[in-house]
């Protein structure tokens, strides 16, 4: 047994192994999207997608300087500088890889093909012999060996070898498919082949590697591109690797986070261990949970796939916030009790990656829902409309979070990994089942053609009420996803077009109970950090604790739209910050459009109650209200009442 063993159950390890040798058999998805290039999202979100492509990635100025600098990575090796911890400079350029190879996919523009493809070949040059390729001098250096001095020096137990690495395979993984160049290929087995060696080498076992507060679970994120690349090769020391690790999560002892014995207890994640601020990332455990579908499509282990449904289950009920996502900017810690919400933008690509794969693999429409709520609201919000960049997370008042990272100047976490969810949004917006039923999914406007029959979806959504679905082509039977925040959904059929009509349903949403405002004397660290992480860190110097709400407000919805008070639309400050609250006042919302050409689309609200003079503003889409690298005044909103 291999050394990744030795403080796991013999028992647990040998339930997996016999369940897998009775069930290693693929198990296909209930659902099937098109070629991403086969689709068009278009549209204002379209048209917003599309110039983030053209300005960020395809732009040869713009890639080059992007490229550059993450290279350097590699070049220079001195992520571990200091040997007792290491920075995560490694990563950035296995993610704008990553997704670049989609976006090449999605254009087939043969002229970036060609680039992603020789900047794999730059790439490459850095590796050694034995298949290392990465941004740490040590290459063995993928636990922390002091403690006492990594704290000392960076504050928290950073080490990001091995997870810098995963990017690199994963993003070259992705330009073999695309390109079909072996040369590639060979590159990313020689690299997986030597990460795993060296954790069997190690004698840690994998759950005290990387940043060890988080219990493994960054290294153990390799599980998904792990099984991506045995599904290519069939190598058996690829499924062997991802099995050996899968005892970890399923212990005796009980250690965190142990998924598949906690995604039973009913019990909300932040409170399985102490310490949530430390232990419990979002999107590095979401990757994972993502690692343990892959592990189910590839041997029908039945308990990933349960496992990761009850836990994405537990996330939507206690860690939904306020902006249609999932966590309180990267961790999970309760975000549903906590109106003063922050969502880092790489927790809203991976919490719309878990529920579109959930999705494909069951065809369960609610998966699609959550998806929805997430990509017009949480997800756009940080997409810069400048195309150039975007926030590392977003608020739900005062100002959205551009922060950069490492000393960097072009590249950023989640700016690199956004183009990722623009592709996973297109690849799921219509789908067919196994009985060659076709599932038209979301309702954006875009062209999507799959087995044949192609799909012109028009209509302004999620703005207007109205849609037409034209159908071109042999198509058995179309049916159309009912969205949950929709209480009426009219569909009629004219010579095989749809027209598709929803009750917007305007309506307003109560924020949690405010239970993070306390007397710092008595606050929890977890309150406390939170407190922290939302006012002050990383905001550039500017405390927005003013805004903060400390009674209960009311958000207002219109269909999937989240809408906005901002000044884009002509709201003083002062209103904006006004603390005042109509909750429990039993006001109703009145919507008129009006125009504006400095947002998606935008309101005027009348409050009205029987007997009371209307109260009355202007809103617009949240997406919308704050989407720039402006100064604070000009971005300045609330998504508050």
């Amino acid at each position: 047994m291999t050394c990744i063993m030795k403080k796991t159950s013999h028992a647990a390890f040998a339930a997996f192994a016999a369940a897998l040798s009775l069930a290693a058999a693929p198990v296909k998805d209930a659902m099937r999207g098109p070629a991403l290039k086969d689709v068009r999202l278009e549209g204002w979100l379209g048209a917003k997608m599309d110039s983030f492509i053209s300005h960020r990635l395809v732009d040869p100025f713009m890639r080059e300087q992007v490229f550059d600098e993450a290279r350097q990575a590699f070049e220079c090796r001195d992520d571990d500088d200091l040997k007792v911890g290491g920075r995560w400079r490694g990563e950035f350029w296995g993610k704008e890889m990553l997704s670049s190879a989609r976006v090449a996919d999605y254009l087939q523009n043969e002229e970036f093909l060609s680039f992603v493809r020789g900047e794999c070949h730059r790439l490459m040059k850095y590796q050694d012999a034995d298949g290392y390729l990465g941004s740490y001098a040590d290459k063995d250096f993928i636990y922390i060996r002091d403690r006492e001095a990594c704290m000392k020096r960076f504050g928290w137990l950073s080490n990001w070898n091995l997870w810098n690495r995963k990017y690199c395979i994963w993003a070259m993984f992705m330009v073999y498919k695309a390109t079909g160049d072996k040369a590639i290929l060979a590159s990313v087995e020689a690299q997986l082949n030597q990460w795993i060696d060296s954790v069997r080498r190690a004698g840690v076992p994998i759950c005290d590697m990387g940043a060890a507060v988080m219990n493994g679970m960054p290294p153990m994120s390799i599980l998904k591109p792990l099984l991506m690349v045995y599904e290519e090769t069939g190598n058996r020391k690829y499924l062997d690797f991802a099995t050996e690790m899968l005892p970890l999560w399923d212990r005796d002892d009980g250690r965190c986070p142990n998924f598949f014995r906690n995604a039973s207890s009913g019990r909300p994640l932040h409170t399985w261990y102490p310490g949530p601020h430390n232990w419990a990332k979002s999107y590095e455990m979401m990757s994972c949970l993502d690692g343990l579908l892959e592990y189910y499509r590839v041997t029908g282990e039945r308990r990933c796939l349960d496992a990761v449904a009850k836990i994405r289950d537990l996330l939507e009920r206690y860690e939904s916030n306020p902006l249609g996502g999932v966590g309180f900017c990267d961790k999970f810690i309760g975000a549903a009790s906590r109106p003063n919400g922050i969502s880092e933008i790489c927790d809203a690509i991976h919490w719309m990656r878990l529920n579109i794969d959930l999705f494909l693999i069951t065809g369960e429409d609610r998966y699609m829902d959550s998806v929805e709520k997430c990509w017009y609201n949480n997800f756009f919000a940080g997409v810069d409309r400048d195309g150039l960049f975007g926030s590392f997370a977003v608020r739900a008042l005062a100002r959205h979070e551009h922060e950069m990272q490492c000393g960097y100047a072009y590249n950023q976490c989640c700016v690199n990994n956004v183009p990722r969810s623009f592709m996973d949004f297109a690849s799921s917006a219509v789908t067919v089942d196994a009985d060659g039923v076709f599932h038209v999914n979301q309702y954006q406007d875009a062209t999507v053609t799959l087995d044949g029959v192609k799909f012109t979806i028009r209509g302004g959504y999620p703005v207007e009420g109205k849609v037409t679905v034209d159908v071109k082509g042999c198509a058995k039977k179309v049916v159309f996803r009912k969205p949950a925040w929709c209480p009426r959904m009219d569909v009629a059929e004219n010579g095989g077009t749809y027209t598709l009509s929803f009750d917007m349903n305007p309506r307003f949403v109560a924020s949690a109970q405010v239970a993070n405002m306390q007397d710092p004397s008595t606050m929890a660290d977890t309150d406390k950090w939170a407190e922290h992480r939302h006012a002050v860190a990383w905001n550039m110097g500017m405390d927005v604790r003013r805004q903060y709400r400390a009674t209960p407000a009311l958000a207002l919805w219109n269909g999937p739209l989240l809408l906005a008070k901002s000044r884009r639309v002509g709201m003083a400050t002062e209103q904006l910050e006004n603390a005042q609250s109509v909750a429990g006042k039993g006001y109703r919302p009145v919507l008129r459009r009006i125009p504006s050409d400095r947002v998606m689309a935008a309101w005027e609200v009348r409050l009205v109650k029987d007997g009371e003079p209307d109260v009355t503003a202007k809103v617009c889409d949240y997406q919308s209200a704050a989407d720039a690298r402006l100064g604070p005044g000009f971005t300045w909103f609330t998504i508050w009442f």
